[in-house]
């Protein structure tokens, strides 16, 4: 039993609350030991490539598709023949969805009976 007169529960609102609380201190504590000398809109606040000029904003963006590259052309065929099936459609996927539900219920049916 605790002072309020509630147990412990993982999903309690009041714990949750209290927790938050802690965390919010600690991180206000950690925050306020933060170096003293930092001043906005100056050379601080600028980007350190190991001393090379920093490219344009335009140049520093890497797309997604060239980071995973390497990975899509390994699987091009696995997705070239399922791209297929993917249209795009919510419908189609709640039929995949239902129907896959309902091989389960009937596999489970099955075996737990």
């Amino acid at each position: 039993m605790s002072i309020l007169g509630l147990s412990y529960c993982p999903w309690s609102p009041i714990f949750w609350l209290l927790a938050s609380v802690v965390v919010m201190i600690m991180a206000y504590f950690f925050r306020s030991r933060g170096q003293k000398k930092y001043k906005k809109d100056t050379a601080q606040t600028k980007i350190f490539l190991c001393g090379e000029e920093v490219p344009e904003a335009k140049q520093r963006h890497i797309r997604a598709h060239n980071v995973y590259w390497g990975f899509f052309e390994t699987l091009k065929e696995y997705y070239d023949a399922n791209m297929k099936a993917h249209t795009g459609i919510i419908n189609d996927y709640l039929i995949w969805f239902t129907a896959l539900i309902a091989i389960s219920a009937i596999i489970l049916f099955i075996v737990g009976g």
